[in-house]
């Protein structure tokens, strides 16, 4: 499989679009999917995920070593996601007069809203960097050596900062789990 991955980078540098194309696939899920967690929201998800999507294939010739395709893919990725959420922020900060979606979601399950928002809250607990960290490793199956490339810090930070990240999650989860028993 790696060896078709570098190939299709090869072409994708020398312009082939349907050979970026195939890689975007190989590639869209686990980015969507680390988007949404990074962002909290959805469409913040789609649209980090297109803009680095669409900053990668400009700058594709840049790349210089194809084996480090997908590290350097999430690198522009974190960045879009961090640019996304530091907006939705300052966004939340604001008063609005009117409600834009002006609509219900669809209806989902009690216990997966209820999990998504103790997991939301606990995700929320961590610093930026931690939360970073947390889900290039649990989400993207990252190693940390390739977290630390991605985020440009040691190896060694990102192992220490896994280790409290997870230690404080479960603190928070197990928090939380207790305070539901009481009610």
């Amino acid at each position: 499989m790696s060896v078709q991955i570098d190939e299709l980078v090869t072409l994708a540098k020398e312009g082939s679009a349907e050979a970026f194309g195939e890689l975007y696939e190989l590639y869209y899920k686990e980015m969507y999917c680390y988007a949404c967690c990074v962002t909290g929201s959805e469409s913040l998800a789609q649209d980090a995920v297109s803009d680095a999507v669409l900053s990668a294939f400009k700058q594709i010739k840049s790349l210089k070593n194809a084996k480090a395709f997908k590290g350097w893919l999430f690198k522009i990725l974190c960045a879009a996601c961090k640019r996304y959420y530091t907006e939705s922020e300052k966004k939340k900060s604001m008063v609005y007069l009117d409600d834009e979606d002006g609509g219900f979601t669809e209806p989902v399950s009690f216990e997966s809203v209820e999990l998504s928002i103790e997991l939301r809250s606990a995700l929320d607990a961590l610093s930026a960097q931690e939360r970073e960290i947390v889900l290039l490793s649990v989400l993207g199956n990252y190693k940390s050596h390739e977290i630390a490339d991605i985020l440009d810090c040691p190896s060694a930070t990102v192992r220490s900062k896994l280790k409290r990240s997870l230690k404080k999650l479960r603190f928070v989860l197990d928090g939380e789990e207790q305070e539901r028993r009481v009610l």
